[in-house]
């Protein structure tokens, strides 16, 4: 006779892999270190997860979800600008695996993405059609000025005044995309 299901298996899996995840990346992510941090076994992790890929693409989805409701409260571009800058500083290896790409090769959707053009067309005017150049050039600067910062290619000391940089930026881009 079979065991029932534990419902609660998946969320300490998850759980689990969140803390690996955050406390070594990629290196201390592995279904057998998963497995063992959830206080069960390998095969328990894998008839949840198909593979590492499927684990990483949850959390990948969990992240995205996180930084969503980071941003939804924003009332202007450039508190979003600031929220969405400081998230990825705040939570770093979370960023880099939700920018790693994997999402985008399995699913079209882009949830943060498309809250940015709602909003664009909220508090600009007309459609979110009308400003998917501006998102993509609003995400290519933040996105940017991220990695600039993650991978110290700017000492510490210059991290307040990049932040600063990226907005007046940011101020100008949404600035000209009223003008077209």
């Amino acid at each position: 006779m079979s065991r029932p299901a534990n419902p609660k298996l998946e969320d300490r899996i998850l759980t689990a892999a969140r803390k690996l995840w955050h406390k070594n990346g990629e290196a201390g992510l592995t279904m057998r270190s998963v497995a063992k941090a959830a206080g069960t076994n390998p095969p328990a992790v894998y008839r949840r997860f198909r593979n590492r890929d499927q684990l990483l693409l949850a959390l990948v989805e969990s992240y995205q979800m996180e930084l969503f409701q980071v941003l939804e409260p924003c009332h202007t571009l450039r508190e979003f600008g600031g929220c969405y800058f400081d998230f990825a500083l705040q939570r770093p290896r979370e960023y880099e695996l939700l920018m790693s790409g994997l999402l985008a090769r399995i699913r079209k959707r882009r949830p943060n993405i498309e809250l940015l053009l709602t909003r664009c067309a909220e508090w600009l005017g007309g459609s979110p059609a009308q400003y998917e150049d501006l998102a993509m050039a609003l995400y290519c600067l933040g996105h940017g000025t991220v990695m600039l910062v993650l991978t110290r290619n700017f000492p510490p000391e210059e991290v307040a005044r990049m932040r600063t940089v990226f907005l007046r930026s940011l101020d100008v881009l949404v600035a000209n995309a009223r003008k077209i």
